[in-house]
């Protein structure tokens, strides 16, 4: 399988290499510059997410309103599992610069999402929907405002670290053409 290039182009100037090396660079070996999804990717997941649109419109006229489960406690504390294992997933990426840090935090920050969405739509009192709101408003918002950024930082590095391991190959390997 044919890989395409993820570095600048040759024309680029020398300028935009140096300021996508600026700052600080995680560390990343010659096999982590992975090569893009097959070509199925794309459009299998476009057809799963607009199909999943018709699926939910049923689920929303067919579902009852009310449904009791004899295991909500289990649910629950196995999604806080889950969540907390995000979290400390995304401190211990950030801490070693991980290339996994990007889908850990974007992972936490839905997870942390849903929860707030659950917590507001599962109360049962209005003293119970108040305190779903506020933590809702001031952790749960907050700290996925939070993991996004992680994400969005972490890709940003990547990027700036992709192309400054190619200036450098390129600066290592002079006269010989590109491949």
């Amino acid at each position: 399988m044919a890989m395409r290039r993820t570095s600048p182009s040759r024309h680029e100037p020398a300028e935009a290499v140096a300021a996508a090396a600026s700052g600080p660079v995680a560390v990343l070996e010659a096999d982590a510059i992975v090569a893009p999804p097959p070509r199925w990717v794309t459009p299998a997941f476009y057809v799963l997410g607009v199909g999943l649109i018709p699926w939910t419109v049923v689920l929303a006229f067919v579902l009852p309103s009310r449904h009791g489960t004899h295991y909500y406690n289990v649910a629950w504390t196995g999604f806080d599992v889950a969540l907390a294992g995000l979290l400390i997933a995304t401190a211990v990426g950030a801490a070693r610069r991980t290339a996994w840090l990007q889908s850990v935090a974007a992972a936490a920050a839905a997870l942390l999402v849903c929860d707030a969405w659950f917590d507001m739509l599962s109360s049962t009192t209005t003293d119970e929907l108040l305190v779903a709101i506020a933590l809702a408003l001031l952790v749960e918002f907050p700290v996925a405002a939070a993991c996004i950024f992680v994400s969005r930082h972490a890709e940003e590095t990547t990027e700036r670290a992709r192309r400054y391991a190619a200036a450098v190959r390129r600066r290592r390997a002079p006269g010989q053409g590109e491949k």
